[in-house]
């Protein structure tokens, strides 16, 4: 089995982060992405981002995203599946398998969140992690919940007795300004 470097790992979060802003074809404040692997067998991925615009917007599901802006659905589809393609190497990369991770890029940031839940004995469905999720992560107020989730919320517990691992790294302005360069250029 080979031995990866941090270096090699820091490669991985670029490859991750440059593949997230190429599938965004607008300006954007925020990224939010949720990916699970389970044994290299399974999962899920999904990411939201806000728009940057003078009004506050609500998040953009990447699931949306070929059909709001007119994009190839089987391009798109298969441009989410490398990205999640990345993130199972990022998987196979480190030591201590995670189970889920969080991915946040704002305010010139980049910061993974390894979690270490076993999804696959959950007291949660996929659907109540994900409302879980959804509202830890992209700041939903309370009130904009339906009674049945606002208990989930209130009531939620985290399953695992492990912290998760956080890694954050600036991203640096020649970084920045090549993604945002290749974002525009791509559609």
């Amino acid at each position: 089995m080979k031995e990866y470097t941090a270096q090699d790992i820091r490669k991985q979060y670029k490859e991750i982060r440059q593949s997230l802003v190429n599938l965004i074809p607008e300006k954007w404040e925020g990224i939010y992405l949720y990916a699970s692997v389970l044994n290299q067998k399974g999962g899920e991925m999904y990411f939201y981002y806000t728009p940057k615009k003078f009004l506050k917007h609500k998040p953009i599901n990447c699931y949306e995203i070929a059909s709001r802006f007119g994009i190839d659905e089987i391009e798109y589809n298969e441009a989410l599946e490398k990205l999640y393609k990345k993130i199972k190497k990022l998987y196979t990369m480190n030591d201590r398998k995670f189970s889920n991770i969080t991915i946040i890029m704002e305010n010139g940031k980049f910061t993974i969140e390894y979690h270490y839940n076993n999804i696959m004995h959950s007291m949660y469905t996929d659907e109540q992690r994900h409302l879980i999720w959804y509202y830890k992560n992209l700041n939903i107020p309370m009130d904009a919940l339906s009674e049945q989730d606002k208990t989930l919320i209130d009531n939620y517990e985290e399953e695992s007795s492990i912290k998760p691992v956080i890694y954050t790294e600036d991203v640096d302005e020649a970084d920045s300004e090549l993604e945002i360069r290749n974002q525009i250029l791509k559609y």
